[in-house]
Parts: structure tokens; C-alpha cells; sequence
């Protein structure tokens, strides 16, 4: 019989065949500063990562490491405890690099996320609110193939506790993955249907 375990690259004992999943949401959250708004500051906003549940992830994740455009000053923030988040000013919108780096026991390397942070809605471009954020979010999931056993075996039934501690954790959203594979679905049923259309006229002048 084939062992479940085998002792890897740094002399790790890794479970064989297993893989452990981990969802986490990577967020902008930006208010418009309204008459406060100069040319060069017209958004506070803030940047993070987060449990799906808002849960403190520091039991996965041991530092998230936020590389903002080059014009910030100190353009690199490192961030080692919850909430991993981090608070800004400015006035464009532009593409974030967000870097997880795992616990030690993980034995696994550090994960590059991308991400765009968005001050201005698209329902709404020319409705700037400073009560509601513009609020843009996307679920990811950590995937540990073959993980330490030890890792696996602290991490796969701990229960880390929703601390909400962030200022603006009212206006995380309620994140159902489902949610979203429904609208991939509907998406893709369109273009299948916008594809039949644009094939049948072609088929008509043929």
C-alpha cells in the first residue's frame, strides 16, 4: 500500500494526494472626499485582505506585503497583523500587486495577487457619494497541494474568530462564490447566444 505521506524538497513530511483550499477576499474600499476633494487627494481608500467572513486569516497568513504605484511615497507596505489592510489618499485608479506571504509551518511560497482599486462607480460614474464607498472585491482561494501534515493538521479544524475590527468591515460584502459562478455562467450563455446570431446572419449572406 502506497504511504499517504512523503518527505519533501527541505525534509518536510507532506501529505500525498491531499490538497487543502483556503477562500480569501482581496478588496479596495474608496470614499470620495466630497468638499474636502482637492486635484491630487479626491478619495481616502483602503486596501486588504480579508476571511470571507471577515475573519482574522493570521493563522494562514503571516504578512501580506500591498506594492502600490511608484509615485506613493514608501510605495511597499508590509502589514503582519489583522486586520491586513492599509489606508490611502489619491486621485486615480490604477492596477495593485498584493503579495501573501504564509506561516512558517506552510513551508510554501509567497502568492502575488492583482488587483484594481476603483474609486468611481461604473453604475453610477458621475454620483459620487461620501456616505457609500465604491467597494471593489474579488474571492481568490489559497490552494496548499500535497501541504505539510503538520500545517494541514493545525490549520484543516482551527476555527479562527471573526474579528471585525476594521473600520470599514460594514461595508464588506457578503460573499457567496456561488453568486458569482452563476454570473460567469449567464455570461457565457450570452456570448454563445451572440455567437449563434452573428453566425446565422453570416450564414444568410453566404
Amino acid at each position: 500500500m502506497a504511504s499517504d505521506t512523503f518527505v519533501g524538497q527541505r525534509g518536510e513530511r507532506r501529505l500525498r494526494h491531499k490538497e487543502f483550499v483556503y477562500p480569501v477576499v482581496v478588496g479596495t474600499c474608496a470614499f470620495y472626499l466630497g468638499k474636502k476633494a482637492t486635484e491630487t487627494q479626491s478619495h481616502k481608500w483602503y486596501l486588504y485582505v480579508r476571511g470571507v467572513s471577515g475573519e482574522d486569516i493570521g493563522h494562514i497568513v503571516k504578512k501580506v506585503v500591498f506594492n502600490l504605484h511608484p509615485t506613493f511615497p514608501n510605495p511597499t507596505r508590509e502589514v503582519t497583523v489583522h486586520p491586513f489592510e492599509i489606508e490611502e489618499h489619491g486621485w486615480g485608479e490604477f492596477e495593485l500587486n498584493v503579495t501573501l506571504h504564509f506561516a512558517d509551518d506552510a513551508q510554501e511560497q509567497p502568492v502575488e495577487i492583482y488587483h484594481k482599486l476603483k474609486l468611481y462607480s461604473e453604475v453610477e460614474p458621475g454620483n459620487q457619494s461620501t456616505k457609500k464607498p465604491v467597494v471593489n472585491e474579488q474571492y481568490e482561494e489559497l490552494i496548499f497541494s500535497e501541504p505539510v501534515e503538520a500545517f494541514y493538521q493545525r490549520v484543516s479544524n482551527y476555527a479562527p474568530p471573526v474579528a471585525f475590527q476594521s473600520t470599514i468591515a460594514p461595508h464588506f460584502r457578503t460573499f457567496e462564490p456561488a453568486d458569482d459562478l452563476q454570473k460567469i455562467n449567464h455570461a457565457r450563455q450570452r456570448v454563445a447566444h451572440m455567437m449563434a446570431n452573428v453566425k446565422h446572419q453570416f450564414e444568410s449572406y453566404a
